[in-house]
């Protein structure tokens, strides 16, 4: 019996050549119950006690997970893992997940990338960003990610092209904007400076979103480019937001009231790489 179009696609939807819909052509294999109350769970920890009871086999109905899905899990559970930051574990869940993706992941290379790089192994993370970006060179957070890891490293030119490209791709991103504008005009490396871009920059992100940590930015770049006056308004400004909750912010306080200290002196500020 031969159907065409229109017909099948309806017949399909009523139920009448196959009695279960469409359900019955897409239907993926059931999975533990744990595993499903894992995915909606909020917390990380009850998410990582879930997904271990789904992956153990904790079932009341006897169902077992396909391989892909397990897969899955430890991807899932991973990230939770990463959340809580038992970083060794996540690792360990993400090694299980990438070496059975044989066309390669992005988002768990990103991740696993971000987890290394928490545990101090920035060249295993920049490996793995690479990796990434060579699956798919517009994949942005891992882009400006691994800008961060480069300025870290000390790699500011490398940084800054990352920079560059995810700020151009990406011109409403006031997170970009306002990493790109720091750079700019902080780097302990000379060559990076350049006070009026970062300025440029810096007001962007200011513009999308008024906050303290872009104020100070924006502060730091003033002071780049000479203009004292304003670095110095700028940056009580910022304070002034932090202000609301002394307690909360008492660190970040600090380190703003240090830098107005500089700008009242006439003086940039210079971050340096064990900041």
């Amino acid at each position: 019996m031969r159907y065409h179009g229109k017909i099948f696609v309806a017949l399909v939807l009523t139920g009448l050549l196959f009695p279960q819909g469409v359900q019955a052509l897409t239907m993926e294999p059931p999975m533990p119950r744990s595993c499903n109350e894992a995915k909606i769970a909020l917390d990380p920890q009850a998410k990582v006690i879930l997904y271990t009871r789904c992956l153990d086999g904790d079932d009341q109905f006897g169902i077992r997970l396909e391989k892909y899905q397990r897969d899955e899990m430890h991807f899932y559970r991973a990230n939770a893992l990463f959340e809580l930051r038992r970083y060794a574990e996540a690792l360990a869940d993400y090694d299980l997940f990438i070496a059975n993706q044989q066309g390669g992941h992005v988002s768990a290379l990103h991740q696993r990338g971000l987890t290394h790089q928490a545990m101090g192994q920035r060249q295993l993370a920049a490996a793995d960003f690479n990796k990434a970006l060579e699956l798919n060179a517009d994949a942005l957070s891992v882009r400006f990610d691994r800008s961060q890891l480069f300025a870290e490293m000390g790699m500011y030119q490398a940084a800054l092209e990352d920079l560059n490209r995810v700020t151009t791709s990406s011109p409403e991103n006031a997170e970009y904007a306002n990493a790109l504008a720091w750079l700019l005009a902080t780097c302990s490396d000379v060559k990076i400076h350049n006070g009026k871009e970062a300025v440029s920059f810096a007001l962007k992100a200011v513009s999308i979103d008024r906050n303290a940590q872009y104020l100070d930015t924006l502060a730091a770049a003033q002071s780049r480019k000479g203009d004292f006056r304003q670095a110095v308004e700028t940056q009580q400004a910022a304070l002034d937001l932090l202000q609301k909750d002394k307690a909360l912010h008492k660190e970040t306080i600090k380190e703003l009231t240090t830098r107005l200290s500089l700008y009242k002196a006439g003086k940039p500020y210079t971050q340096h790489r064990s900041e």
